[in-house]
């Protein structure tokens, strides 16, 4: 009988794997591979900025005993992820119960960091601004070219579940996408949180990209995320994907996001921050 040597790090299907094998280093560190699969690109060859942050959720899950679900997420991104390339995934313990830190490196450089809470959902914030968006009309969507393989927006996305999520601007800029979430980014009727993160993230560039493109950038790269849950996510079921830009300084973009329904229910809900950018990276495991 063949033994797998690696475990999925969210849907399957999409190819996020870590690696079976599991040391501890003298600083008590969990420390396993990590590889992400050509076709998760945010930028050609890089890893979606979401993915490589909802990633700490599945690298931290492997280091829980209890098996609550998801309650937050927080990353900073320090440099791009490779595709088709093993990389190194660290967790351990954090300052409470059902804490983690977690970590990806690319031998000793720090490609991501962050926090993952596992103490199941908190209820959902009252007041949300974002919930006005849940009954606009649907805005047109306007294919982008600046990340044509991207994963989640590109119109070009390589891998097979690709989403197509084109950005969608109202009049204000904000951006409003439908989503009907694929059984494949899934598992028991509930989507990934490792998917959830990939389709917050996105979006709130475009909610920007008016004004990056005004101070002459033509992008920006995802530099810290943070993400909250407060209900599973269904597959198969008519959603909305909702962004709206809170604050430019200089090169930093500050943006929030959410998943909710025509019923103005919040299944999630992210604030991003970017660094605009004056060119898209390819592949580099150069620092952002």
């Amino acid at each position: 009988m063949q033994v797998s040597t690696s475990l999925s790090a969210g849907p399957p299907a999409l190819g996020l794997h870590l690696g079976a094998d599991a040391a501890v280093d003298d600083d008590g560190w969990l420390v396993r591979s990590l590889t992400a699969a050509p076709g998760l690109d945010g930028p050609p060859g890089i890893l979606q900025g979401g993915l490589a942050a909802g990633l700490g959720s599945a690298i931290a899950r492997q280091a829980d005993r209890f098996g609550a679900p998801l309650t937050r997420i927080r990353a900073r991104l320090h440099a791009p992820t490779p595709l088709g390339t093993a990389v190194q995934a660290r967790v351990r313990a954090g300052d409470g119960p059902a804490h983690h830190h977690f970590e990806t490196r690319a031998g000793e450089l720090l490609l991501t960091s962050g926090e993952v809470e596992l103490a199941g959902h908190d209820p959902a914030p009252f007041g949300l601004d974002l919930l006005e968006l849940a009954t606009v009309p649907l805005p047109a969507p306007v294919p982008q070219h600046e990340y044509p393989t991207c994963f989640v927006c590109g119109p070009e996305p390589t891998h097979p579940l690709g989403l197509r999520m084109h950005p969608r601007p109202t009049a204000t800029g904000a951006i409003v996408a439908p989503w009907i979430p694929a059984a494949q980014l899934g598992a028991a009727g509930i989507v990934d949180p490792v998917v959830v993160a990939a389709v917050l993230d996105c979006p709130t560039v475009w909610s920007a990209i008016e004004p990056i493109r005004a101070q002459g950038a033509v992008g920006a790269l995802l530099a810290g995320f943070e993400v909250h849950h407060y209900r599973d996510v269904p597959v198969e079921e008519p959603l909305r994907v909702v962004a709206r830009c809170d604050a430019l300084d200089g090169r930093k973009v500050r943006a929030r996001a959410a998943v909710i329904d025509e019923d103005a229910t919040c299944y999630a809900l992210a604030s991003a921050l970017h660094i605009a950018v004056e060119r898209i990276p390819e592949g580099s495991l150069s620092p952002c």
